[in-house]
């Protein structure tokens, strides 16, 4: 199949060949090698023999790129703001609206050339520049849903290849991270399960966090973040331990601890880390931020095997 990339005006400006994977009417899927020469972009350097697995929506304002090395290895997501596909006989044509996102294999996302796509907007008729506004978060979750799933198999990977079990400890995400990992099917074969310790009674009792760290560092501390891994090792017979504390929101901040901020710690075999995050969400969006960062952490642990923070 011929693909053309257009510009917002509609006009060609790259055509390329793809071989068709998949098309149910609104999602079609195609597998593109890339033939041009070396590139290194600030994220990612594209190379002859990696592999895009691009879909491609004909009811949807964006498209998703899976880009995959030489070697098969997952290089990350490249997706673009732009109109629905059109399927022209053996050719698929898109338009380009400017904005792209990246989205790495450890979960960072970037969001690119966001002044052009503020230009290419106040080009467009209202109607369409609404519809490419309201594709932007859209495409964020779609983007975070790839992504999930490829750390959960990673990391079923992972614990698998050593035999290890996994539990969480969870305060502010309230089971969250659990439910992420859960998703997957098969994952009782290396998630034990879960404490969700929200109150300091619990952290306590069914973690052994101490009245001592919770006296001087506080329940949101690192601090805190690391017995409660540990402890919910012990409490569970299990090799890696995964938590979360900190503050959702929308109340409960203060001047040195103020909403959004959070920590997650990890105590395994390998060794321990704990990380701090700051995030500027509302009370769902900073438990699924916590959530996404813990399944990130675990996963490079475990990749690199690295102390990680």
């Amino acid at each position: 199949m011929r693909i053309y990339k257009c510009d917002h005006r509609g006009e060609r400006r790259v055509g390329y060949e793809g071989e068709l994977i998949a098309n149910d009417g609104t999602c079609i899927t195609l597998r593109a090698p890339w033939t041009l020469p070396a590139r290194a972009l600030p994220f990612v350097t594209l190379e002859p023999g990696d592999v895009f697995i691009e879909t491609f929506y004909t009811d949807r304002w964006y498209n998703v790129f899976e880009i995959h090395g030489p070697d098969g290895a997952l290089k990350g997501w490249y997706a673009d703001i732009c109109r629905p596909a059109r399927l022209e006989g053996d050719a698929l044509s898109w338009d380009d609206l400017a904005l792209d996102i990246w989205m790495d294999p450890d979960g960072t996302m970037q969001i690119l050339d966001q002044e052009e796509f503020a230009q290419v907007l106040r080009e467009l008729p209202p109607t369409e520049a609404a519809s490419a506004r309201g594709a932007v978060p859209a495409l964020q979750d779609a983007l975070k849903a790839h992504w999930r799933r490829f750390a959960n198999a990673q990391i079923a990977q992972a614990l698998t290849a050593q035999g290890w079990l996994l539990a969480t400890a969870e305060s502010c995400t309230g089971g969250l991270i659990g439910h992420l990992l859960t998703e997957r099917p098969g994952s009782s074969a290396y998630f034990a399960g879960g404490v969700i310790s929200y109150s300091n009674a619990v952290k306590q009792q069914a973690l052994g966090v101490r009245e001592e760290t919770l006296r001087v560092h506080g329940a949101v501390s690192a601090e805190c973040a690391l017995e409660m891994a540990r402890g919910v090792r012990r409490a569970l017979d299990v090799q890696v331990g995964l938590s979360a504390t900190g503050i959702a929101g929308p109340d409960g901040g203060t001047a040195s601890k103020p909403v959004g901020l959070v920590y997650i710690g990890l105590s395994s075999p390998l060794g321990e880390a704990a990380a701090q995050h700051r995030w500027p969400y509302d009370r769902s969006g900073n438990k699924w931020a916590t959530a996404d960062a813990a399944l990130s952490l675990l996963l490079r642990h475990l990749r690199f095997g690295q102390n990680l923070a």
